[in-house]
């Protein structure tokens, strides 16, 4: 029994073997499918997955105007009057502000240093600052135009003048000594009388000065 088991295994095997090589191999000897082959590209249509929306009904915005018209929170149901037109807002004049803090003059040209705000500015002659041009620079004054418009700033003195000019430090001097006044003598005593035995004293003789208490 053994042996016909054994027969039965062959003859499977050799089966198997024939419907691989069948599979594997084609009528002409050759391998089937040893290149791969790109499949197909598949498209989804995503319109068909989402639901279909309804379409656009005409709406009766008549009950929204009237709405509008008489406002249901206004005390007077009346709409808000419409805002004013924006007014052409006019650019602020800085120069109506500005300071003249100093000037300087040459042979074909000349400036002037204005203080606009918190700036310092460097202005040459013909040239434009806030919508100005600086059109001629005297000794202490200088004047811009505009539009037919013209304007003088004027040096105020208290830029020149109102510093405190303080001189410059010198060296330390040693003190000097004040002159020595001589002491004044004391008065004259009044002549007393001569002890008796002393000579008399001389008529001409010249009173002498005592330094000392001598």
């Amino acid at each position: 029994m053994k042996k016909h088991a054994l027969h039965a295994l062959l003859a499977l095997n050799a089966a198997l073997v024939l419907v691989l090589a069948w599979l594997w191999i084609d009528k002409t000897g050759r391998l089937r499918n040893i290149h791969w082959q790109p499949p197909a590209p598949q498209t989804s249509d995503y319109a068909a997955m989402v639901p279909a929306l309804p379409g656009l009904a005409p709406a009766d915005t008549s009950q929204f105007i009237a709405m509008l018209d008489r406002p249901l929170f206004s005390p007077t149901r009346r709409p808000p009057p419409p805002p004013p037109p924006p007014q052409a807002s006019e650019s602020a004049d800085n120069l109506s502000t500005a300071q003249l803090s100093g000037l300087f003059l040459g042979q074909n040209d000349g400036g002037i240093i204005v203080r606009i705000g918190d700036k310092h500015r460097r202005v040459r002659l013909r040239e434009s600052v806030e919508g100005w041009t600086l059109s001629a620079v005297q000794d202490r004054s200088a004047t811009f135009t505009r539009g037919g418009q013209s304007r003088v700033l004027q040096l105020p003195r208290a830029a020149l003048t109102g510093a405190t000019v303080r001189p410059p430090p010198q060296a330390a001097q040693p003190p000097v000594a004040a002159p020595v006044r001589p002491a004044s003598p004391p008065p004259m005593a009044a002549p007393s009388a001569s002890p008796p035995g002393a000579p008399a004293p001389r008529a001409d003789a010249k009173p002498r000065a005592v330094f000392g208490g001598r």
